[in-house]
Parts: C-alpha cells; structure tokens; sequence
C-alpha cells in the first residue's frame, strides 16, 4: 500500500510539473508551441466557447426563425451557416485557429497541427458553447414560434435513411477538413482562407439539409439535441436517434482528412527539397544524408 501511494503521488506531481494552463502561448495558424511542458491555452478555450455559442445562434436560429422545408429556406439557412463559419473564424482564428468544430478539431489532432490536450480543451469549450448558444436559442424562440420544434436539431429524412445520411456526413465533412487542411494549415493562405472555409461549410448544407439537417459539426449538433429535449414543446421532433450519424460520421470525414494529407505533406515537401536544391540552398549530398540516403523528409 505504501508503494502504491508513493507511486501515484509521484505520478500526480509528474502531472502537475508537466501540465501547465496558461492565457495565450505562441502558436501558428493552428498549432501550439509549449516546449517541454502540455500548455493547454485558456485564451483558445475561451474563443471556441464563445465562437460555438455564437454560431449555434446564428445557424440554428436561421433554421428556427425560417425553417429550411423548401429550396428558398434551405439556401437561407445555408448561407447562415457558411457566413457564420467564415465571419466567426476570422474572429477566432488568431486565438484558436477558429476551428468551431471538433471534426476539425479531431482532424488536426490526428494530422499533428493540435496537441491531443489542446484538442481535448477545445472539445470541452465547444460542447459549452453548444449548450449555452442553445439555451439562448430556446429564450429567443418560445416553442410555438421554432419554425424547426427542437431548436435546429439534425433529424434524419426518412426517405433517405441512415445510412444515407452517413455517407453523406463523411464526405461532406471530408469536404470541410481537406479544404481547411489546403487553405489553412499546409498552404499557408492565412486570414483569406476563412473564405473558401465558410464556402465549404455552405456547400455541405445545400447538400445535406435535405437529408439529415447536415451537422458536419458534432459540437453545432449536440446543445441544440440537449436542450430540446428539455423543453416539452408540442411536436419535437427528437434529434436523438440522429446523434450517432451526427458524430460517428464528421469524425470519420475528419480522420479521412487528415489520412489523405500524408500523402499531399510528403510530396509538397520533397518538391520543396528539389527547388532548395536547384536554387543552391541545398546540395543533393547533404539532402540524401538528412534522410537516410535516399528519400525527403514527409
């Protein structure tokens, strides 16, 4: 017993000199510099907070407000949330990367932008931000006037059927993940690529509106699910038997994402060491001694 508690002592100190919480750390567009020790970012944490809780309002009370039962209403709604994604993340892009979704999130993680602590502190704001934009929905729009009758929730169209819509949620969120991973990370566009972002999330919605409300985003489906089923309005509709397409299905597009950038990353690179050759920058001995004699880097 006494070996045990030393042991789990030492491992909590560990955790402690290794763990550090701090209010901004230098980053990149996506990425965290913490040296030796896991720095999770408060300052990120707060900005995808905020980030979620607002895009929950803008998109899901575009939907509430309107209803998306039509071509008119479905484009209304899908540019509410393609403009939300584009005018949100140039707000939070310096603080956070602007990701306003752990599909992104998660894709990031896997393709080594994020640190999986960080990611995990992102994820945890933006659930937050999920709840309270949804809270907020639900004081904005008493039940008889929620043109939606459960704040926006992702219903699946029962004449497409789940699998349907799951094919759908992973493309479409393949969609939003490539275009992130060439637009602002391994591209370097900077602010501009908030552009083709919020284009692509309205181009996932004209799509998959029809189908399942399209989610694409997890953390955008899960407060509006919560909290409409809270409120005992007459005629909800339960988001509930859609949460595992809403989730498995953006995380699948996700990691897909970022699995397609290992090919893309190491063939970027090795022309990058071409042209560092060609410009005598590089010699073509040192390049095959940096990498084993014979391959570039990925």
């Amino acid at each position: 017993d006494a070996l045990r508690h030393h042991r789990i002592r030492h491992r909590a100190e560990n955790f402690e000199m290794s763990t550090v919480f701090a209010w901004g750390v230098d980053r990149s567009e996506t990425g965290f510099d913490g040296g030796d020790h896991k720095v999770i970012d408060l300052k990120a944490m707060a900005a995808e907070f905020i980030v979620m809780t607002l895009f929950v309002i803008i998109g899901c009370g575009t939907a509430c407000g309107n209803g998306a039962f039509d071509g008119a209403t479905r484009l209304l709604v899908a540019m509410a949330f393609g403009m939300g994604i584009l005018v949100l993340a140039y707000a939070a892009g310096h603080h956070s990367g602007g990701q306003i979704n752990c599909a992104v999130t998660f894709s990031l993680v896997l393709g080594g932008q994020v640190p999986w602590f960080q990611g995990v502190a992102n994820l945890v704001a933006q659930l937050a931000g999920s709840l309270l934009g949804a809270i907020i929905l639900a004081m904005i729009f008493p039940c008889g006037m929620d043109q939606t009758h459960n704040l926006g929730s992702n219903v699946i169209n029962p004449d497409y059927g789940g699998m349907s819509a799951l094919i759908g949620e992973i493309f479409m969120t393949f969609l939003l993940c490539y275009v992130v991973w060439e637009t602002a990370v391994t591209a370097r566009c900077g602010q501009a690529a908030c552009i083709p972002i919020g284009f692509a999330v309205f181009l996932a919605h004209v799509v998959l509106l029809p189908i399942d409300g399209c989610s694409i985003n997890p953390t955008r489906s899960f407060g509006p699910a919560v909290i409409s089923s809270m409120r005992g309005c007459d005629g909800y509709v339960s988001g509930w038997g859609t949460i595992w397409v809403t989730w498995l299905g953006p995380l699948l597009g996700g990691a897909l994402a970022a699995l397609v950038q290992i090919a893309f990353v190491k063939h970027r690179n090795a022309i990058s060491a071409i042209n560092a050759v060609a410009k005598g920058n590089l010699k073509w001995n040192q390049l095959l001694e940096d990498n084993g004699g014979g391959t570039t880097r990925s």
